[in-house]
């Protein structure tokens, strides 16, 4: 319905206060129609900015409700829990540049309910790996009962929150970057995943390796997933009546045009030494589904439970781009049944997207009383340092790749 409605607009724009009427009502705004487009997909087709914004008002709505229900159930679990330190180590891998990708050691700290990870990696650009110190903690204000996630530049010595929203100055960069087709929809969504015993080779054995002094089983996981990495510039319509647009069996589409094709190409000829007819290919075939692998080494018996881990996840992820794929892994149903009945995955290895496979493994896990002398400081971090606003701190006027992240809001 909401698909059709936007595009009435184009034509009469009684069909916005429709729109607007919809949307309050609770019409889902994410709802893909027959040709797989979000109504944000169509007004940025017809260059619509102001439904643009009005759409764009309600995906930064629903994250941000989200975004704190999460906070407080993750909030809630971590109470129940005994306080511990652990690291978490991550890895990219690049067919024939795996030695030249990003890698990064975070050490995490849980108290009460807060909780701390530092990391240093921040970019990697022209070969070269960027790093400053930074942490990001979650932390709870028991005067009035809420949950902050804060960023910590030990560099700089200054802290910014990171859940202030944008202002009007910044939401208007964002819709103008969504209109000039800076939004990639670079969606990679598992749709199945079957779980295996992994074998020797010679022999048949079932697969047990040392990590971290456990003893870990190896698993192969036999993932589907779709990829998309287009961005819709121009949907052109045969005849777009309600009878045509809404039978599944009819295809409408006079032309369908895609704005960053060639930095597609050149991104991925450049990173991964592709040749044009290779890349032609691979981008032919990116809105298939693939048959991709995935590896998890479980221990049993292990003082970490799996939904300690799922929870820990869950709290860093809007602090790391690699944790958050790895939080929609463990999101999945499939996957979420099978490491809850097999027991802790100590080491997981999940493509990225179709090209980039990651690693990321927990070492040196213990439990911490109160008191303990390891957490000198940890917390205590935030009074060394200058509280900025986020607006000052991400400076989305020059931050193009940032801004790129608020623009791809999904």
């Amino acid at each position: 319905m909401l698909t059709i409605i936007l595009h009435c607009i184009t034509q009469n724009q009684i069909f916005k206060d429709i729109l607007i009427l919809l949307l309050t009502m609770g019409a889902d705004f994410k709802k893909k129609d027959k040709f797989n487009f979000t109504p944000l997909d169509i007004a940025v087709s017809y260059n619509n900015k102001e439904i643009v914004s009005i759409l764009y008002d309600r995906y930064v709505k629903r994250r941000a409700e989200k975004f704190r229900r999460n906070l407080r159930q993750i909030s809630n679990y971590f109470k129940g829990m005994n306080d511990f330190y652990v690291e978490i180590k991550w890895k990219v891998h690049v067919p024939l540049l795996s030695f030249l990708c990003p890698n990064d050691v975070c050490p995490i700290w849980k108290k009460g309910t807060d909780i701390r990870m530092d990391t240093t990696f921040v970019d990697f650009k022209n070969l070269s790996t960027i790093r400053n110190p930074n942490s990001f903690m979650m932390l709870t204000n028991n005067n009035n009962n809420t949950i902050n996630l804060v960023k910590c530049d030990r560099k700089l010595k200054k802290y910014y929150n990171m859940t202030e929203e944008l202002d009007d100055e910044e939401k208007e960069l964002v819709i103008n970057d969504i209109l000039t087709k800076k939004r990639v929809n670079g969606n990679f969504k598992l749709l199945s995943c079957k779980i295996e015993e992994s074998h020797s080779f010679f022999g048949g054995k079932k697969i047990i390796e040392n990590i971290h002094g456990w003893k870990a089983q190896k698993y192969e996981l036999k993932l589907t997933v779709r990829v998309d990495m287009n961005t819709i510039k121009k949907i052109e319509f045969k005849n777009l009546d309600e009878n045509n647009y809404l039978d599944k069996n009819k295809d409408i589409i006079k032309n369908l045009m895609y704005e960053n094709e060639k930095h597609l190409k050149e991104t991925f000829e450049k990173g991964l030494h592709m040749k044009n007819k290779q890349f032609e290919k691979s981008l032919s075939e990116l809105e298939k589904e693939k048959s991709l692998k995935a590896y998890v080494w479980i221990v049993d018996n292990s003082p970490i439970q799996c939904q300690d881990a799922i929870n820990l996840i869950n709290s860093i992820a809007p602090a790391n781009e690699l944790m958050d794929k790895v939080k929609d892994f463990f999101q999945h149903p499939d996957v979420k049944k099978i490491v809850e009945s097999n027991g802790f995955p100590i080491k997981i290895q999940i493509p990225y997207n179709i090209f980039i496979d990651f690693t990321i493994s927990f070492n040196k896990y213990h439990e911490l009383s109160s008191n303990s002398n390891e957490f000198n400081g940890v917390f205590e971090i935030i009074d060394e340092l200058t509280s900025e606003t986020r607006k000052q701190i991400e400076n989305l006027k020059v931050n193009y790749k940032l801004r790129a992240g608020y623009a791809n809001i999904r």
